[in-house]
């Protein structure tokens, strides 16, 4: 009991001594923070392949609509790009439509650009497929490819 008695005086005394030591001082320090833009894309659904058709090498194109489903989130204040890669055989050009834009590329790629906009967007895209000549009926690779970067 006598143990615990000294030990309580003992922690009386060293916290009421405490505030008299320690000192204060003020500094003034600036900090600053510089947020790296980042885009992501995630596509949520695209056809893996298409099939070409002697009524649409007839034709010269094919139409698929809403294609493709995605997503981004891009806390870019510039904004972002979607570059899309260039195609080939049995198809000369696509065209690719998402809202009011329109990307149209063949051997050489593109981009549509987009400004900033808060939180995650979401989208689906047309896609026009323009049949190079000589163009088989079968089986062919899904030929879109895009990515996204911030700007």
């Amino acid at each position: 009991m006598r143990k615990r008695t000294v030990a309580f005086l003992l922690l009386t005394v060293v916290l009421g001594v405490a505030p008299a030591i320690a000192g204060s001082a003020t500094t003034q320090m600036n900090v600053s923070v510089q947020v790296v833009a980042r885009t992501i894309l995630s596509i949520d659904s695209q056809p893996s392949s298409v099939e070409v058709t002697q009524v649409d090498v007839a034709r010269g194109y094919i139409d698929v609509p809403q294609a493709i489903a995605f997503h981004i989130r891009s806390n870019a204040s510039s904004g972002y790009s979607l570059q899309f890669e260039p195609v080939g055989y049995p198809f000369s050009q696509v065209a690719v439509k998402w809202d009011n834009s329109v990307a149209t590329f063949g051997g050489e790629g593109t981009w549509l650009t987009r400004s900033y906009q808060p939180g995650a967007t979401t989208g689906t895209m047309n896609v026009h497929l323009a049949l190079a000549p000589g163009t088989q009926p079968g089986s062919y690779a899904w030929p879109v490819a895009f990515m996204a970067n911030s700007l």
